[in-house]
């Protein structure tokens, strides 16, 4: 669909960039025989480069908006036995699209959309070792706002998009090289509102790179 003409003066363009920056810190350790608990907080950023078709719905690439997220969780572990419960907020800047009007539940004289926040919630469980990690997830996704498709008409950009999904994750690295892992998942969507039932599946190479590392004994 490279530079394929939809409408008049409207290209969709299929390639998106995006930059993503997180960091994760653990304040709190805490064992008990062969229990052990752990809290960890994540700090996130990320924001478009590119500039593409976000009043496309369902075909847009992204939503266009620049995100800040926080996240809290609370992971517990019993030898190779793993539950990790996760709670975040992303907040969501507002957006433009390429038209000087349209309309939600009301008017609006101005291509700037504002988009409503979101909070995510997961449950997951399953096998953690040292090469292997395989688990079970229950994920939710609510959006704080926004409204509902109109009929007879295309998704928006700041519509309501809340969804339940179930699925499972996998990961495995390489005990020679344990740098490099391979990773799948596959999820269902359960339940939803404004969101397609969809089964998604997804297959990635993960390489960490270590700028230091601990000599263990």
């Amino acid at each position: 669909m490279y530079g394929q003409k939809l409408l008049p003066g409207l290209y969709m363009e299929p390639k998106a960039y995006k930059i993503a920056v997180f960091v994760k810190w653990k304040p709190i350790t805490m064992t008990f025989g062969k229990n052990q608990f752990s809290l960890f907080t994540i700090g996130g950023f990320s924001t478009p480069l590119s500039n593409y078709v976000i009043d496309y719905l369902p075909l847009s690439l992204g939503l266009g908006s620049t995100n800040l997220t926080a996240r809290g969780m609370i992971d517990y572990r019993r030898g190779t036995f793993t539950v990790t419960a996760s709670a975040a907020y992303t907040w969501r800047s507002n957006v433009t699209i390429d038209r000087p009007a349209y309309f939600d539940t009301e008017q609006h004289n101005t291509d700037e959309v504002e988009m409503p926040n979101v909070t995510y919630y997961q449950l997951r469980a399953g096998y953690r070792g040292h090469y292997l990690i395989a688990e079970a997830l229950l994920t939710n996704m609510t959006t704080l706002g926004g409204f509902d498709i109109t009929k007879n008409n295309m998704p928006f950009p700041s519509n309501r998009m809340n969804a339940s999904t179930v699925g499972g994750y996998i990961k495995y690295t390489f005990k020679k090289i344990t740098e490099l892992s391979v990773l799948g998942s596959a999820n269902f969507t359960v339940a939803g509102r404004n969101v397609g039932q969809s089964t998604a599946f997804n297959a990635g190479v993960f390489y960490a790179f270590y700028f230091g590392k601990k000599t263990r004994s």
